[in-house]
C-alpha cells in the first residue's frame, strides 16, 4: 500500500474504525512527526516483514 492511498482510507472512519486517530496523531506528535511521516514510518516497517510473515503463515 502506498501512502496516498492509506490517507485516503484514513480519511474513512468505517476503516480501522476500532484505531482512535486521536490518539494516533497524539502519537505522532509526541515522536516530533508529522502524521505523513508516522504512516511513511510504519508502512515501510509493515514491509520490511512482509516477507518473513507471510512466510509464518504460508501467505502467497
Amino acid at each position: 500500500m502506498e501512502l496516498k492511498s492509506l490517507k485516503k482510507k484514513y480519511k474513512d472512519k468505517k476503516f480501522a474504525a476500532g484505531c482512535s486517530r486521536e490518539i494516533i496523531e497524539k502519537g505522532a506528535e509526541m515522536l516530533g512527526w508529522t502524521l505523513d511521516e508516522l504512516l511513511t514510518r510504519t508502512l515501510d516497517a509493515m514491509k520490511s516483514v512482509e516477507d518473513s510473515v507471510n512466510a509464518q503463515f504460508n501467505c502467497e
